[in-house]
């Protein structure tokens, strides 16, 4: 019996570790109903935004990815879009420009790698909230806040930049997602 039990702990360890190796996926494009809950997100900070919103899109138009996000979200939210009762108006926000914005709220793009990190004391400078759907800028401390839609929902918050910026969530919104 502890044999068994043995062989089995072993192969989870090893499935982990595999699993461990393997390269995370690339980050797929911005969507339509990333932007949905990213918007729904913005609603449970303390105290909930209202109104038009300023939302920064920061890109880098050297880099493919972050230029095609970019457009993505361009095209999403046209003039501007209402979700619950606040209108988001994109702002393209080229990532050397960065500093000059005068964004509610910035949304970072993917691809940025470690030119992103410059985001993170924006945010905490201006005293404003940083979002992506990239899940490794959240990780690395370049953003707040992480929305993926696919293959579920997932939104990941990084407490510490929160904290640096003087953001806060409803404690029932922090009970939904998962903290880093």
């Amino acid at each position: 019996m502890r044999a068994k039990s043995a062989l089995r702990l072993r192969c989870a360890i090893f499935g982990m570790a595999l699993l461990a190796a393997l390269p995370a996926p690339a980050n797929a494009a911005v969507t339509a109903k990333d932007i949905q809950v990213a918007g729904r997100v913005i609603g449970f900070v303390n105290p909930p935004a209202s109104g038009t919103v300023k939302l920064g899109i920061v890109y880098d138009p050297s880099n493919a990815a972050s230029r095609d996000d970019e457009q993505a979200l361009m095209d999403i939210l046209g003039s501007g879009l209402t979700i619950g009762g606040v209108t988001l108006i994109p702002e393209p926000v080229p990532i050397a420009q960065l500093s000059g914005t005068d964004a509610n709220l910035l949304f970072l793009t993917g691809g940025l790698g470690s030119a992103g990190m410059a985001v993170a004391s924006v945010a905490d400078t201006k005293k404003i909230l940083c979002m992506t759907t990239d899940t490794g800028a959240v990780q690395a401390g370049a953003c707040a806040v992480a929305v993926q839609t696919s293959p579920s929902v997932q939104i990941i918050v990084n407490k510490a930049l929160l904290a640096a910026s003087g953001i806060s969530f409803d404690t029932a919104f922090l009970l939904m997602v998962t903290e880093i």
